[in-house]
């Protein structure tokens, strides 16, 4: 049997490459300190409470639970408001439930098994993500007087961010503005922008629409659960001749990037969060990164902290902030599992990603 590497095909008949090279960009946010000191009061809530788990079960729980917020709050402030109102509320209904048995590890594994499936549709990932919350509270101690303080401090910062543009959401909008807008009016270039939640794409959708992002179909959304006439009227609107089809936007989930070609007018995608498995990634990309796609590169953006890229040219090991270096590390774990791709061509599903998603969940579940 021979492994044959797609850049290892001959060119076409014209003497081009028959795929696309695929180009990541990091695009640099300045954090404020404001959104620095809420990453950091995260850590220090997650610290209390792990100090405080005396169970096993209790620290698996603790752990889950968590390591659920931060990746909330990595992706948006509307996401991780909604997760953390649901873990607060887990917590003050816990304390009525006398009498109520305790699950155990086993119970709760199968929970938390139950968050990590693929979904087809939003809500009902969203539904096992709160079971599991629910569960893993019952076996959660009475939150001391400082960790009320602090889940007070997160959640009305989520409240008001909910409500405003953020930092990387900012850039966000300067890049668009630059790329898919230049200078005001519409261009002809069409960009994904993934996401792994829907409250997330809810929000984001919300904020674009302000900046005047979104009008005349030049905004359109795809997640799992919409109608499938829908999904078919987008899929065939993205994938026409931008002179005769207004979209130039088009807001993901997960749970709607399995099997939809997108690469016929199209060849930038940012990822709003960097997905801690690496075989979600491998899917987003796949939407335009694959056979048919007519641009000679094909162009991945995520965002990292203001000086990472300098610091990862240089191989500078400066200090830096909590969320910067959290930041980093999902980078360097992306540009991991791209080389391994472009050493092993395309690897079965779960066959590369495995070491990749244990090291990036253990690195970042400690906060």
């Amino acid at each position: 049997m021979v492994r044959r590497l797609k850049s290892e095909l001959p060119k076409d008949d014209f003497g081009q490459d028959r795929f696309p090279k695929r180009v990541l960009e990091a695009l640099e946010v300045d954090y404020p300190h404001e959104e620095k000191r809420i990453h950091a009061a995260l850590r220090e809530y997650t610290a209390r409470r792990q100090a405080r788990a005396q169970e096993h079960a209790e620290r698996f729980a603790t752990d889950f639970v968590l390591m659920t917020l931060k990746k909330r709050l990595f992706s948006s402030p509307a996401a991780f408001l909604r997760t953390l109102e649901q873990h607060e509320n887990s917590l003050r209904t816990a304390k009525k439930r006398n009498g109520v048995s305790r699950p155990t590890r086993g119970i709760l594994q199968r929970q938390i098994d139950r968050v990590e499936e693929e979904y087809s549709v939003d809500e009902e990932a969203d539904e096992a993500t709160h079971e599991a919350l629910d569960a893993a509270s019952l076996l959660f101690q009475e939150p001391s007087p400082e960790e009320w303080a602090l889940l007070k401090e997160m959640k009305s910062w989520a409240g008001k961010a909910s409500s405003q543009l953020d930092a990387r959401t900012k850039r966000l909008i300067g890049w668009l503005n630059q790329h898919i807008r230049p200078n005001g009016p519409w261009g002809n270039q069409r960009v994904i922008i993934f996401t792994e939640y829907r409250h997330t794409q809810n929000w984001l959708q919300g904020v674009l629409a302000s900046e005047r992002l979104t009008g005349g179909d030049r905004l359109m959304t795809m997640y799992g659960g919409m109608d499938s006439k829908d999904r078919e009227r987008i899929k065939a609107a993205f994938q026409t001749d931008p002179k005769n089809s207004p979209v130039r936007i088009l807001l993901a989930t997960d749970a709607a990037s399995e099997g939809i070609d997108l690469q016929n007018h199209c060849c930038r995608m940012i990822h709003f969060e960097i997905p801690w498995n690496p075989n979600r990634l491998e899917q987003r990309n796949g939407r335009i990164d694959r056979h048919g796609q007519r641009s000679k590169s094909v162009l991945i953006h995520h965002f990292v902290g203001k000086g990472s890229n300098d610091r990862e040219r240089n191989s500078e090991e400066t200090k830096v902030g909590d969320l910067e270096a959290d930041l980093e590390f999902l980078m360097r774990a992306v540009r991991k599992v791209e080389a391994i791709r472009a050493r092993f061509a395309e690897p079965q599903p779960r066959m590369f990603p495995v070491a990749v998603t244990f090291l990036v969940t253990e690195r970042l579940a400690r906060v």
